[in-house]
């Protein structure tokens, strides 16, 4: 089990590292389709509410990391509003993660556990968990808070940089990716340009962002985020009682 929860949190923290809540103007309520407050001339401004506006609703999104041969691949959708999450991948085991509300559940032949899936309450979990972080969706912030200058290549294309550290002084210092954005610095070459690609459409959602971050020691780190269908209902079950079993208080102290 030990050994599963970086794994994990990194999964989890991938597919909202791009960030929501990046002090941007405010987005629209989730399900509107109104168009883009910002002007072709201020493209930094239309980078950072292009994610706010991804992540006003529910959507789906796939995600991939890759540093050297190693690589993690999820795919998933979420309702940040509603609390409902759902996303599969390899990290680089096959891993499901449900949640709904303040129950989390999560499947991996690393549990170890006697069912295949293992229920974990997330208002148990220490206000510095990485775990209650990867799922902490409001004071997520992420590399798109960091931007500090974008150009619009074409027809809702961008390329810019962003810097790690401004993107960590943005984050929210409550549990959420303060710590792990500061960590991501500490690994990089020069955490105040990070490149990144991004796509919007033509309602000033984030469709696509990527961005790579030459590390000291492990190589490039190649991240990919692809969103869509906006505002389409998710519906997250519960895995069968039957199949499910409470996490057990002492693992608490690991999460």
């Amino acid at each position: 089990m030990r050994r599963l929860i970086p794994t994990l949190s990194i999964a989890l923290a991938v597919a909202l590292v791009g960030g929501c809540g990046t002090n941007s103007d405010k987005p629209d309520t989730p399900g509107s389709s109104a168009a883009p407050a910002t002007s072709k001339a201020d493209p930094v401004a239309a980078v950072k509410q292009g994610m706010d506006r991804s992540l006003a609703g529910a959507l789906s999104m796939q995600a991939s990391v890759k540093a050297g041969p190693q690589s993690i691949t999820l795919s998933g959708k979420m309702d940040p509003a509603a609390r409902a999450v759902q996303i599969s991948g390899k990290a680089p085991e096959p891993i499901e993660v449900r949640m709904i509300g303040d129950a989390a559940y999560l499947k991996s032949d690393s549990l170890e556990g006697k069912k295949p899936w293992m229920k974990i309450d997330l208002s148990k979990l220490k206000p510095t968990s990485t775990l209650r972080q990867s799922f902490d969706f409001k004071s997520q912030t992420g590399l798109i808070g960091g931007t500090v200058s974008a150009q619009e290549t074409g027809e809702g294309r961008y390329t810019g940089v962003a810097d790690l550290n401004k993107a960590a002084a943005a984050a929210s210092t409550e549990a959420g990716m303060k710590d792990g954005i500061e960590a991501s610095a500490k690994l990089a070459k020069d955490p105040t340009a990070i490149p990144f690609e991004a796509t919007l459409d033509a309602d000033g959602r984030m469709t696509m962002l990527s961005y790579t971050i030459a590390t000291k020691s492990l190589g490039d780190l190649v991240t990919e985020m692809r969103m869509s269908d906006f505002g389409k209902p998710v519906t997250v079950e519960a895995p069968p009682a039957g199949e499910t079993e409470a996490a057990a208080a002492e693992m608490y102290a690991f999460l």
